[in-house]
């Protein structure tokens, strides 16, 4: 249980961190009225926590690799498993991205930072299914595995923005007009696709690579693939949300993105807010869970050898 935990912790703080970073520079880009502060706070919190939580999980790991308790292990041992072995040195770059990346937040350099999660996100393929894959088809499997969570990541950002800014526009002296935010969103449409696309395509391809298609009949008994089954399924709830947002911003979007449609219906803006703001984090809930289906499955095998 507690692995599990801290495989959720460290999954849910560099995806977030990478989707909050990321989708910030590259979704309001030219779009002063949506900044939110150069350091927000939460986001120099997670930034501090991801290297420390990333430590705890190498140390759990290497544990578990030992069969001994944490509490037990040795300084040579530890060495040993850091150093001389692929999943050491993967730490060892994500550390070092995640505290490049802690020093790119402080300094306001969002887009150094979210290229240092970015990093930290791609090497989480040399831990879990994907590392037992070996050759050139392992090193495309950790590169596959590493997009799916760098769309995934970006899908997230863009939730937790738009639930974010949702929320603000209903407070007095929002710096933005609900127009203009209906119109950003109605923007994200086709990246939207292409990350919803992204997460499909990957993820497909990293079944085939774990544990072959043709065998989902044999591994939808296990427990490994009632809990995929159960992923998949809340993924496409996501989708649909996802699509209901979507037909939100298409009806009170701009008909030119250089105008805002300033004669809007305030009450009609608000009753679309409102509707947005409930659809936004009901999608957000979704992805947490997943991302914790997603910690627990990494700790599975998907056939039961018998």
């Amino acid at each position: 249980m507690a692995d599990a935990a801290l495989r959720f912790l460290h999954y849910a703080v560099l995806l977030g961190l990478f989707g909050a970073t990321a989708y910030r520079v590259i979704g309001f880009r030219g779009t002063a009225w949506a900044g939110l502060g150069q350091r927000p706070a939460g986001w120099i919190v997670a930034a501090v926590a991801a290297p420390l939580i990333s430590t705890a999980l190498q140390l759990s790991s290497i544990a578990a690799m030992m069969g001994t308790p944490i509490g037990d292990l040795d300084r040579a041992i530890v060495e040993a498993m850091v150093l001389g072995t692929s999943l050491g040195w993967a730490f060892l770059i994500r550390l070092a991205l995640l505290l490049a990346g802690l020093i790119a937040l402080l300094a306001s350099r969002r887009g150094i930072a979210a290229l240092c999660y970015a990093g930290a996100l791609l090497t989480l393929g040399w831990s879990g299914h994907a590392a037992a894959t070996e050759g050139a088809l392992g090193l495309a499997h950790r590169m596959n595995n590493g997009g799916h969570l760098i769309a995934a990541g970006l899908w997230m950002g863009a939730i937790g923005w738009f639930w974010t800014l949702t929320r603000r526009a209903r407070r007095p002296g929002a710096p933005f007009a609900p127009a203009a935010l209906l119109s950003v969103m109605h923007g994200f449409a086709p990246l939207g696709v292409v990350l919803v696309g992204a997460v499909a395509l990957t993820g497909i391809v990293n079944a085939q690579l774990i544990f072959g298609l043709a065998n989902a009949p044999q591994v939808l008994p296990t427990a490994y693939g009632i809990l995929l089954a159960l992923k998949v399924g809340l993924v496409l709830a996501m989708m649909s949300f996802g699509a209901h947002n979507a037909m939100l911003g298409r009806r009170q979007a701009t008909q030119s993105p250089t105008q805002i449609r300033t004669e809007a219906d305030p009450t009609d803006l608000e009753v679309v807010l409102a509707a947005l703001r409930k659809s936004l984090a009901s999608e957000f809930a979704l992805g947490i869970a997943v991302i914790g289906l997603v910690a627990v499955l990494g700790m599975l095998s998907p056939m039961t050898m018998g």
